[in-house]
């Protein structure tokens, strides 16, 4: 039977790659994405390759910039779906300038890290009843992350790499405590240097763009990681936190600390307390 799959990230890129493949595999998949237009583009992918009788929902437009938004999100999924098998926490923003959310915090954290977060809190008891599992995008520029639990807004020390590395190792972190502490099913996994738009903020992107697919894989390349904990038995009971193509990946030192695993949840829960309560 097919899983009910939620992702977020899913207008283009990795996101969008594993929405079309996971629907042609026979999964609902619900496609979350900011841009209408490309959602509307990417699920019409989606509805091309599901097998006949098997339902595509429509996508849905999520602003993970907001924690409102993220809180009314999660009440969607909770009214629409009774069970919810997989929710791919795969949006990802790289600023090219210091920018805030709608909330006040750092770009960069808000979407990559308080979001997810967020809403893998809300949703944790769905999941928990459907025996589910979460999974993460993280990338192995979480080796230069460097997590300043003092200052996790980057207010005294900001550049887009610097902050883009930190929240995908707060990623890490993350999923190693809410295994921890859920007994969720949770991994995370690095999907390969791939051609998308997430720093299309940068200066740079322009210019680059046309060139990247000399250097970069494509999206479905990225995605086959992402689309493997989503459906094999090892998704369901991770043997690792991090994966890498397929298999168990080695993360930094920093990402296997435990104390600042601990202290970042705690500092989590605070910035996102007031959109947690019932």
């Amino acid at each position: 039977m097919g899983k009910t799959i939620v992702i977020t990230g899913a207008s283009s890129g990795i996101g969008a790659a594993a929405a079309v493949e996971l629907s042609r595999q026979g999964h609902s998949v619900l496609a979350l994405g900011q841009t209408p237009a490309k959602l509307a583009r990417v699920h019409q992918r989606m509805r091309k390759a599901a097998p006949v009788g098997v339902e595509v929902p429509e996508p849905v437009r999520a602003d993970l910039s907001s924690l409102r938004a993220v809180r009314e999100l999660a009440a969607t999924l909770l009214e629409r779906y009774p069970r919810i098998d997989v929710l791919v926490n795969n949006a990802g923003v790289q600023p090219g300038r210091r920018r805030l959310s709608a909330d006040g915090h750092e770009l960069g954290l808000a979407v990559n890290h308080l979001a997810p977060f967020l809403l893998t809190m809300l949703l944790q008891e769905r999941l928990r009843e459907s025996a589910g599992r979460v999974i993460t995008t993280s990338s192995d520029t979480h080796v230069d992350g460097r997590l300043d639990l003092d200052d996790l807004e980057m207010e005294r020390d900001w550049s887009g790499p610097a902050s883009y590395a930190t929240s995908k190792l707060a990623n890490i972190l993350f999923t190693a405590e809410l295994r921890r502490r859920t007994g969720l099913a949770a991994s995370c996994f690095h999907p390969g240097a791939i051609s998308t738009d997430l720093n299309r903020d940068s200066p740079w992107f322009r210019l680059v763009k046309p060139f990247e697919r000399f250097y970069y894989g494509r999206p479905e390349e990225g995605a086959e990681t992402l689309v493997w904990l989503a459906t094999d038995d090892e998704g369901a009971a991770p043997t690792a936190v991090y994966y890498e193509k397929r298999q168990p990946a080695q993360e930094s030192a920093a990402a296997r600390d435990e104390e600042s695993a601990a202290r970042l949840w705690q500092a989590s829960e605070a910035m996102v307390e007031q959109h947690l309560a019932v």
